[in-house]
């Protein structure tokens, strides 16, 4: 059985990649390489963050490879652009990070071929802003994010929460990707009358705005708090003590506290030398996922009606706790956590829960 994994594998956002991948490589080896009587083999595809790109691999994987499921697509735009071919090819789609929220939300463009494991844009955005209102304080504060689908949406949902919980965002910042001096957006976030900032950027962006955030001295005037990507595992130790005390929500954290979670991190971390992070998780679930209909179809995935009905059913407790797709979209429902930055025990820095939101579906925000 044949999986087709669009990954970015070279470029800016390479490490995405190679993250999604090592989380997909150790699903297969726990399982042993095959489910339902059936070996599975993972062929990726570099598509470099690039749409056009991702359009031509998902072909080569469909046509010259013949896949039987497509998996990865890391980029929003990326999904947007390849959602058509493979819906109308009839090949289930696992995705396993794009976050593009209409692909689940919008009933004109779900498909019953269409699953997601990660999350929506504004998922785990949503349940922070009345957690930050109520157990923060937080009442007037500055939305900043990376000017792009992602980071629009991100913001809006945000925006719109934070707003019916009753606080009041007093300014709107982005800043486009890859930006290397965030010196002018800074300057104007220190304008503001505000109590904190919320701020979504992810991968290199991250460590350079946070990085930047402290060095500009407005750490000082104003906490920062966000999406979870501001502080991924991944890139914390880049970060350093500029990241101390950062409040993000995320859909995983690994120092969660659970008997499955604890033995993926300590199994992971024994093979990869690293903790594992959201994309790892992500990756993870979605060969999770993938074996677990097999298994149930006694891997019989030519049977297309089936194998879709076995996904939509699919169920299990994972690393967060139970594991199950939303009966009308086909996206998770999953336990949204909230973590602050601590100095852990052995000197290294960690994203410490300190809350949790159970069950949030993408048609709750």
């Amino acid at each position: 059985m044949r999986v087709g994994a669009v990954l970015i594998l070279t470029g800016d956002f390479a490490s995405l990649g190679r993250s999604l991948t090592e989380g997909m490589e150790f699903a297969l080896d726990e399982i042993g390489g095959e489910a339902g009587g059936r070996p599975i083999e993972i062929i990726t595809a570099d598509s470099s963050g690039n749409p056009e790109q991702a359009i031509n691999k998902v072909r080569e994987l469909l046509q010259r490879e013949n896949v039987h499921i497509i998996t990865g697509v890391t980029l929003s735009n990326e999904a947007a652009a390849v959602r058509d071919i493979i819906v109308e090819s009839e090949t289930p789609w696992v995705i396993s990070n794009a976050a593009l929220s209409t692909l689940t939300r919008d009933p004109a463009l779900r498909s019953p071929y269409i699953f997601r494991v990660s999350y929506a844009n504004g998922q785990y955005d949503a349940p922070l802003a009345p957690w930050a209102y109520e157990n923060l304080g937080y009442r007037r504060i500055v939305l900043t994010t990376l000017d792009y689908a992602a980071g629009q949406e991100r913001l809006e949902v945000f925006r719109r929460h934070f707003e019916e919980a009753g606080g009041t965002v007093v300014d709107e910042v982005l800043a486009p990707l890859h930006t290397q001096d965030y010196g002018p957006y800074l300057q104007r976030i220190l304008q503001a009358d505000a109590d904190a900032v919320w701020a979504w950027y992810g991968s290199a962006d991250a460590v350079r705005f946070v990085t930047q955030y402290a060095e500009f001295g407005v750490r000082d005037a104003f906490p920062l708090f966000g999406g979870g990507e501001l502080t991924d595992e991944a890139y914390l130790d880049q970060i350093g003590d500029a990241a101390l005390d950062i409040v993000t929500s995320n859909n995983y954290a690994p120092l969660y506290d659970s008997p499955e979670n604890k033995a993926f991190v300590e199994q992971f971390r024994e093979r990869y030398g690293h903790l594992p992070g959201q994309l790892e998780y992500q990756g993870y679930l979605a060969i999770r996922v993938i074996a677990e209909a097999l298994n149930a179809t006694g891997g019989a995935i030519e049977d297309k009606p089936a194998f879709l009905e076995a996904l939509r059913n699919v169920q299990f407790t994972g690393p967060m706790g139970e594991f199950r797709f939303h009966p009308e979209t086909q996206h998770v429902i999953m336990k949204v956590v909230i973590r602050r930055v601590e100095r852990l025990e052995d000197g290294s820095l960690g994203n410490v829960v300190i809350g949790e939101v159970p069950d949030v579906d993408d048609l709750s925000y």
